[in-house]
């Protein structure tokens, strides 16, 4: 533990020492701003024996209050504070057929966000506090406009809920055990993001988990991301590192092209836990159309493909289909879609896991 206190004094000092000198030439009072999200929906699972559904928040992109107060500086740099949680409402990933009920059971782990960001004009980003990764969202280029539905991330819409056996009976075996996008989180880090040069970028962080007990990991994660316009065509490509104190070691990355004038888009991800065989690769395709005035229609279908999680030899996939409508005019989508998990390892064969979900989510 006496990294979580050095990493803690070295970093307020150091940012403090930067910022007080543009604090001191600051312009007019802060901006403060309140945002958030509500996002709940109706869930139906199909294990090959039971159907439940119930009414759950949509762990995809769960319900938040957020809070940031924001300084301009007369140098052009900018001071931010950002507070953000979710509300500690039961999620799509938690539930498993025992327990199925919309709960408030707040804990400290629904903490996104305590992150003070210093945002220079030519140096940079300066960030300390809980807060993203420098890999968290590289496994995550996507222009299809299907997130809140459908992402790399399939186990969270359904990541407590348990396999059966091909006899029927309920194996111990869970679909959030059966694969992952490798994707980086949040945590309590320091991070420096780098200024973009035509289009590239980078990031690196250092930190620990803080919110929830049992992890001693020191976390250094590296990131890179390449956006730019190419006449009609926009491209998204990301790539991360994430280096533990184990030999857990984590690689992945994530590419995404829309074309402007029909709304097609293609993203595709891949990665690997580079000490064990553990890898997956996953694709999507999509369409985004103004086919109403109200607001903009997306659909799009995708594949997920894995191997060796839970056990040597197994191998996972899942097809996805989603659909999302906004109504622009309410900051609110209206999305359906339903996916279904397959997982086979050498000693035993599970049945398919079928999970449809629609509901809704309003920003403010």
């Amino acid at each position: 533990m006496k990294m979580k206190h050095s990493l803690g004094t070295v970093t307020v000092a150091a940012l403090g020492l930067a910022s007080l000198p543009a604090l001191a030439q600051a312009q007019e009072g802060p901006v403060w701003d309140v945002y958030g999200q509500l996002n709940f929906g109706v869930l139906s699972v199909d294990d090959g024996e039971d159907t439940n559904t119930t009414f759950i928040d949509n762990d995809n992109s769960n319900s938040r209050v957020g809070l940031t107060m924001t300084q301009a500086l007369q140098n052009g740099s900018e001071l931010r504070l950002t507070f953000e949680a979710g509300l500690g409402l039961t999620g799509s990933s938690a539930i498993n057929g025992d327990d199925d009920s919309l709960d408030f059971d707040y804990h400290r782990t629904e903490l996104r966000k305590l992150d003070l960001t210093y945002r220079t004009p030519n140096a940079g980003i300066f960030s300390f506090g809980q807060g993203s990764t420098s890999t968290d969202g590289s496994a995550e280029a996507d222009f299809s406009g299907t997130g809140v539905a459908a992402y790399v991330g399939i186990s969270d819409i359904a990541g407590s809920q348990q396999l059966r056996f091909a006899d029927g009976t309920l194996s111990s075996v869970t679909i959030g055990g059966t694969n992952s996008s490798f994707d980086g989180s949040r945590r309590f880090r320091v991070r420096y993001d780098t200024p973009v040069f035509n289009g590239f970028s980078a990031s690196v962080s250092y930190g620990q988990e803080v919110l929830s007990s049992g992890d001693d990991n020191d976390y250094t994660d590296v990131g890179t991301r390449y956006v730019q316009d190419y006449g009609d065509y926009s491209v998204d490509a990301r790539l991360g590192y994430s280096f533990r104190d184990t030999s857990n070691d984590l690689v992945m990355g994530s590419a995404a092209v829309l074309h402007q004038p029909t709304g097609l888009n293609l993203a595709v991800s891949a990665g690997r836990r580079v000490a064990g065989d553990a890898d997956y690769a996953y694709i999507k395709a999509g369409i985004t159309r103004d086919y109403i005035a109200a607001g903009s229609t997306s659909f799009s279908v995708d594949y997920y493909d894995g191997n060796d999680f839970v056990v040597a030899g197994s191998s996972t996939s899942s097809v996805g289909v989603a659909v999302v409508q906004r109504l622009d005019a309410y900051n609110t989508e209206l999305y359906a879609t339903h996916r279904t998990y397959d997982f086979d390892d050498p000693s035993a064969s599970y049945q398919d896991l079928d999970v449809t979900f629609v509901g809704a989510r309003w920003k403010f």
